[in-house]
């Protein structure tokens, strides 16, 4: 556990960890005008699961801290109060804190500059692919012209599959060695440069062996392969929206889409249009769509179903993105999607409007 010490003008704190694992990184700062007594906590945020765990916590006394987290390299999130960032760190590194424009800056250490780097080319990249989509999408709705409210809908999807693609880019050209590599996972795109990207991540692990970032990292890239194209999908199971359960490998024997999404996604909730008339067609040539929400409130999720007429199967745990079915497929982003073959094996991702179509015309036949 921790010790919190007295307060002093600057503070330490330590985990107790065996003298193997003692190493970790310091983070300090002058914050004028933050109360006395104020909590610093830092967290290591696991991005699988999007959870926590604390590895230090000290007071601020008269506006400064210094906090030593011994803890391995990695994605760590502080808070002081209600305010509260990201940043990596690495063993050894002392970073610092300051408050800019009324937000928490932690800079220092080359790790942490490389994840500074990522993010200001992930704001940039998503600005420019999707945000300045989805202002344009806002208009079409006030104007009332839903038909380009489903093209630009249709265009933000697309918007973002280039910016994963981008941020991919960014990761194999600067972030080789760094435990940012870890802290830029989630948003890996397993369909651009894969192979190129497991070499930067094995080449991480050998390195680093026993890291529990390595290990989690190397994780993620086996989920990409088990869900490339050819591969016998994972298997999923959870609730039914009537309290049941259900399980994909029971609709072994159909072509199925393994559809992700949520009732608070505007493309899915679009998508969900398409897939009535496609699964009304479809559904007695053996077609199926088992529809996985990573939605929270179950009511919401419900009442989706219901007014999107999306009378396939369903499942969901509720459990928000801290769900282990979006995990295993490495769904990060909605909407994503599986179609898999009579035998459980992936023949297409992603795969929506006219090209979903003309896939199932291909294996089911042409509607009648």
């Amino acid at each position: 556990m921790l010790s919190l010490l007295r307060p002093t003008a600057v503070l330490l704190a330590c985990l107790v960890l065996p003298a193997s694992l003692r190493a970790g990184f310091t983070l300090e700062g002058t914050l004028p005008g933050t109360a006395e007594g104020t909590l610093a906590t830092v967290e290591r945020e696991w991005l699988e699961d999007r959870s926590t765990v604390v590895v230090g916590r000290v007071p601020v006394a008269n506006g400064a801290f210094k906090l030593q987290a011994e803890a391995e390299p990695g994605f760590f999130r502080l808070r002081i109060g209600s305010d509260e960032t990201t940043f990596v760190a690495n063993e050894g590194q002392t970073l610092n804190v300051t408050r800019q424009n009324g937000s928490l800056v932690v800079s220092g250490g080359a790790d942490q500059e490389k994840f500074i780097a990522y993010e200001r080319v992930r704001t940039e990249s998503l600005q420019r692919l999707v945000i300045s989509v989805r202002r344009a999408i806002a208009a079409a709705r006030t104007a009332g012209n839903e038909a380009e409210v489903e093209r630009l809908t249709e265009a933000e999807v697309v918007g973002y599959q280039a910016h994963r693609r981008e941020l991919n880019d960014f990761v194999l050209a600067q972030l080789a060695g760094s435990p940012a590599l870890y802290a830029s996972s989630l948003r890996w795109d397993g369909d651009h440069r894969l192979t190129e990207l497991a070499a930067l991540v094995r080449a991480y692990a050998s390195a680093h062996p026993g890291q529990e970032i390595a290990k989690r990292m190397l994780a993620r890239l086996e989920r990409f392969e088990a869900t490339a194209i050819g591969a016998l999908a994972p298997d999923l199971a959870g609730p039914t929206p009537d309290g049941g359960t259900l399980a994909l490998s029971s609709l072994r024997g159909r072509y199925v889409l393994v559809d992700f999404w949520a009732s608070w996604c505007p493309p899915c909730r679009i998508e969900n249009r398409h897939y009535v008339d496609l699964y009304r067609t479809y559904r007695d040539q053996g077609f199926e769509i088992l529809a996985v929400s990573v939605d929270q409130n179950g009511t919401a999720w419900r009442a989706g179903i219901a007014d999107d007429r999306a009378t396939w199967r369903h499942i969901s745990d509720l459990t928000g993105w801290k769900t282990p079915l979006a995990a295993l497929y490495n769904v990060s982003a909605l909407p994503a999607s599986f179609l898999l073959d009579p035998d459980g094996r992936i023949i297409a991702k992603d795969a929506r409007g006219e090209r979903l179509s003309a896939l199932l015309a291909e294996h089911l036949g042409k509607a009648r």
